[in-house]
């Protein structure tokens, strides 16, 4: 960390800006800008006042919703350096955030290069000899010495401007009309339609995130930027609004439409409008050659950008200098390259996804009801719905193309951000909201009749020993795959006769209560955990819901049994016991056990029996063997099917002893692969005979062999057909809830 020598953090914002000269000032600049002296006239002239009014309203719909959001937020959390980056970030994560904060530096930075080049266009008008790249690099070479020297310095020149603007307005409501007009309160025989008019007007109101984007250098966030970017949003209408009044009043719908200067015409001074227009563009570069290196500042702290310790440094005056000549040589690149106007749409995407996802954060905040999420400036949600709606529905208005450019431009910055798999220092309210929205569907879906059309597979997986599992990860992967879910758990056997000598000895010292609870080994259950969490990390990490977990108590099965209900009243709760038979016969007992506990709990059961040489072979070729009418016919072949999403090959075998029964087992089996919409290459065999025989001696080879439990639970039998089949095999009871004809 980059420290002075009184111990500060040198890379840490400088708190220097209150909310006139931090907010308020870069942003009325930014937006009393160059569409009010060149654009308003023909936006009058060709809608009428009352047309004109209504674009200006629906304009200020999309800022105003946003600032109020911008104030709701910040009055919640500690802002830091960025702006809208930061709170973003901080509410809807850093991939989120980092995404819309690159998309919103590079439009922020290529703003610079626009509102020069407009500069430059009066100048080359007033001076037609000047060239006009010259005449932009030496703008940007101005503005990027004063941004060097201090912020300070910029904010009091931007007090000069600001003088100037108020000078032009001044001049132009003194001014006097050449004749009499009869106001035009509604324009109906305009070439142009109505959205392409709102088109030419909105970027008007984009500059509110000029005086958000230095909030980590403002003395009082919290306070400075709801005062600051409200009364600015306040007084940028009332400007448009009047100014659009003045014009419809003062001068014909001809003159409105033709004629970009008419604000100059109509002035007492025509010069002032002039200087009125080269300062409003100079402003608003300055608000934006201010703003954008502190957004790569902010990037680069957060680690989202490559090389971020360079663009996190700041200077001893707390300038970020670094970031500062990026974004100049940028912004040089761009001017010299020339044809800005064409990606100018594409940034107005960019600032209108920017708007619309802090509408989105505030109204996702609100409608959780997180008990963080507790601002003294409080938005009701419908306030910030509507912004949020109405700022991607303005983007489609404008430029359908550029608005799906920019969400594919964000969407690939952010896909990057999730593959890099940021860490953030802070939370945000990404979880609470995927909460809710479970919450939601889960009292939902407990009111909805649960049927066998609903079924998918949800396992709960009792682990003794984790170790012993890592063979049959991957099966169990594919049996869930790709929308089951596995909970796994163990059970750390509490002893006794040391639980009783620790609470004796307790008792003695400390005089506890002798029914005080003492809990087992930590260090032995932080070691299982650690071998549960590695057990199921390679399912988690294909997308499948998982869990793993361990509880303490007297004995395995005490645990399972508690762990078995307490999972039942889960919302989404498992439906299988999925158990292996070890080929140790002296385990039999406690798997009766098991299996008895999985009956009582209406749970599907699926035994699986490992061979202890092949195991489970290549995983590619399944045996399901179906007996005519078995009652345990619906879950075996549920997990067929769902082994069959990955496996390769399937047959469906069934075993009868009478020969003239051939024809109608084929015939039923073909019944079955109908209804049960099963692939068209699987194989059908029908073989005659001795059922146990068979399996010696003509049972098709696979890498296992599932098959309907019959009857009663006869683990001999089990047993016998793991040996006899010499492949791993799986054994399933159905629950009742299962059907594999739905």
């Amino acid at each position: 960390m980059n420290r002075g020598k009184n111990g500060k953090n040198m890379n840490e914002s400088p708190k220097r800006f209150g909310t006139f000269d931090g907010v308020f000032t870069p942003t009325i600049l930014t937006i009393i800008g160059v569409i009010m002296y060149l654009r308003l006239g023909w936006v009058v002239g060709n809608t009428g006042f009352l047309g004109a009014l209504l674009i200006i309203l629906l304009a200020h719909v999309a800022t105003l919703t946003t600032g109020l959001a911008m104030a709701s937020m910040t009055t919640n959390v500690k802002i830091g350096d960025g702006g809208f980056y930061s709170l973003i970030s901080r509410s809807l994560g850093l991939e989120v955030g980092g995404a819309i904060g690159i998309s919103l530096y590079i439009s922020q930075t290529l703003s610079v290069a626009l509102y020069i080049v407009g500069f430059t266009e009066v100048w080359v008008s007033i001076f037609p000899k000047h060239s006009p790249r010259i005449v932009s690099s030496v703008v940007l070479i101005g503005i990027l010495a004063l941004s060097m020297i201090s912020a300070k310095v910029v904010m009091k020149f931007q007090y000069i401007i600001m003088l100037i603007i108020l000078f032009s307005l001044l001049s132009f409501f003194l001014g006097k009309s050449s004749g009499e007009y009869n106001p035009l309160l509604w324009s109906s025989h305009s070439s142009v339609s109505f959205w392409v008019v709102f088109a030419v007007f909105f970027p008007a109101v984009t500059g509110i995130s000029a005086g958000a984007a230095m909030s980590g250098e403002l003395k009082n966030p919290r306070k400075n930027i709801p005062i600051g970017m409200l009364s600015a949003i306040g007084i940028g209408f009332l400007i448009y609004v009047v100014s659009a009044f003045w014009l419809n009043t003062h001068a014909t719908q001809a003159q409105l439409i033709s004629d970009n200067l008419i604000m100059g015409d109509l002035a007492r001074w025509k010069w002032a409008i002039i200087a009125g227009i080269m300062g409003a563009t100079l402003s608003s570069a300055l608000g934006s050659i201010l703003g954008a290196p502190r957004i790569l500042t902010a990037l680069g702290q957060d680690r989202v950008i490559p090389f971020s310790s360079v663009w996190e440094k700041r200077s001893r005056t707390g300038e970020p200098r670094y970031s500062l000549v990026m974004t100049a040589v940028i912004v040089e690149t761009s001017i010299l390259l020339g044809d800005l106007n064409s990606i100018a749409p594409l940034l107005t995407m960019f600032f209108l996804i920017t708007y619309g996802m802090i509408n989105i954060a505030v109204f996702f905040e609100k409608v959780i009801g997180i008990t963080s999420f507790r601002p003294s400036f409080k938005v009701p949600a419908f306030v910030s719905f509507v912004g949020g709606a109405w700022c991607f529905t303005i983007m489609f208005l404008i430029n359908p193309l550029f608005a799906f450019l920019s969400f594919v431009v964000i969407a690939t910055f952010y896909f990057i951000q999730v593959k890099r798999e940021l860490k953030a220092p802070w939370g945000d309210i990404r979880s609470a909201l995927f909460n809710s929205i479970s919450e939601w569907a889960a009292k939902t879906s407990s009111k909805m009749p649960q049927t066998a059309k609903n079924w998918k597979p949800n396992l709960m997986i009792p682990v003794e020993e984790p170790k012993n599992w890592n063979c049959l990860i991957g099966f169990i992967k594919d049996i869930v795959f790709p929308k089951g879910t596995v909970r796994l758990f163990s059970v750390i056997i509490r002893d006794e006769e040391i639980g009783t000598i620790t609470k004796n000895i307790a008792n003695f010292f400390f005089h506890r209560n002798e029914d005080s609870y003492y809990p087992g080994d930590p260090k032995k259950r932080k070691k299982l955990e650690k071998e549960m969490n590695e057990l199921i990390e390679p399912i988690k990490k294909v997308g499948i819901f998982s869990t793993s977990m361990v509880v303490e108590a007297p004995g395995f099965l005490d645990g399972l049994h508690i762990i078995t209900q307490v999972m039942k009243g889960m919302f989404f709760p498992p439906n299988i016991m999925f158990l292996t038979m070890s080929s140790n016969r002296e385990k039999d007992k406690k798997l009766e056990q098991l299996i008895a506990i999985s009956i009582e709990e209406r749970l599907g059961l699926l035994v699986m029996g490992v061979h202890k040489t092949v195991r489970l072979g290549n995983g590619k070729t399944i045996n399901l063997w179906l007996r005519d009418k078995s009652p345990n016919q619906n879950l075996a072949a549920l997990i067929t099917i769902e082994l069959n999403r990955t496996w390769d090959k399937l047959r469906l075998i069934r075993v009868t002893p009478n020969k003239k029964r051939l024809k109608y087992e084929n015939d039923d089996l073909l019944r079955i692969k109908d209804e049960a919409r099963l692939p068209s290459n699987i194989e059908l065999i029908v073989l005659v005979g001795d059922f146990f025989e068979i399996l010696d001696k003509e049972a098709p080879s696979a890498d296992i062999n599932i098959f309907g439990i019959s009857g009663k639970m006869d683990l001999d039998n089990m047993h016998k057909i793991v040996n006899l089949t010499g492949t791993s095999c799986l054994f399933a009871k159905d629950s009742g809830a299962e059907d594999f004809l739905v």
